[in-house]
């Protein structure tokens, strides 16, 4: 464990949220699979539990900087959280709804391909990095586009089998957010490679700054 990580980060609030937000990935694909499909009620219960997950991103948030309660393990796993419930959800709308009904909906294969591709890459490098005790959190890129696909996807779940006016606005959020996701993606590993000086060789128990 980093020497920045104290034991007691593990209990604060903001961080039992957070680990409230990685439980309701599971839960909001179950409830989507397993729950009736009868009047739209696996919908509706799944697009409760992310819209929970999501608030509670936004209160973890409020509560660290209110109270004080900022650690360091709260700024590795919140990025997290947000990644796992994401991916999930893209690919559970993806595989349910907006592909099987219509040929156009292939092209919606491209969002949860784009952003599973885009975490892959910060998870792999994560490990890395906090193998050598070396902590990273999100930068504000990160955070923007979080938000934008959060949209996204909360809107994905009533849009229309069909390409109407409110799938089209949907899809171009959720493209925007992507477009923001690799941005902030590039603008990471920009000051990931200069903070490190171009190397990991020597690198241990740092916080970068992002």
């Amino acid at each position: 464990m980093s020497k920045k990580i104290k034991a007691q980060d593990f209990y604060s609030p903001p961080n039992i949220l957070t680990y409230t937000r990685i439980l309701c990935v599971p839960a909001f694909v179950s409830v989507y699979f397993a729950v009736s499909g009868e009047n739209n009620a696996n919908v509706w219960f799944a697009f409760a539990i992310f819209l929970f997950a999501t608030l509670t991103d936004a209160l973890d948030g409020f509560i660290a900087r209110k109270f004080g309660f900022t650690t360091e393990l709260g700024k590795m796993l919140d990025p997290l959280a947000d990644k796992l419930l994401h991916v999930s959800a893209a690919i559970t709308l993806c595989v349910n709804g907006f592909v099987r009904h219509s040929e156009l909906g292939t092209i919606w294969l491209f969002f949860p391909i784009a952003l599973g591709l885009k975490e892959g890459i910060m998870l792999v490098w994560g490990i890395r990095l906090a193998k050598r005790t070396i902590i990273v959190h999100s930068n504000r890129y990160g955070k923007v586009a979080s938000a934008i696909n959060s949209v996204g996807l909360l809107l994905s779940f009533f849009a229309r089998d069909y390409w109407d006016v409110y799938r089209i606005v949907t899809t171009v959020i959720l493209s925007v957010g992507t477009a923001a996701s690799y941005f902030a993606l590039v603008d990471y590993g920009r000051k990931l490679y200069q903070q490190l000086d171009h190397s990991l060789e020597g690198k241990s128990d740092m916080i970068l700054k992002f």
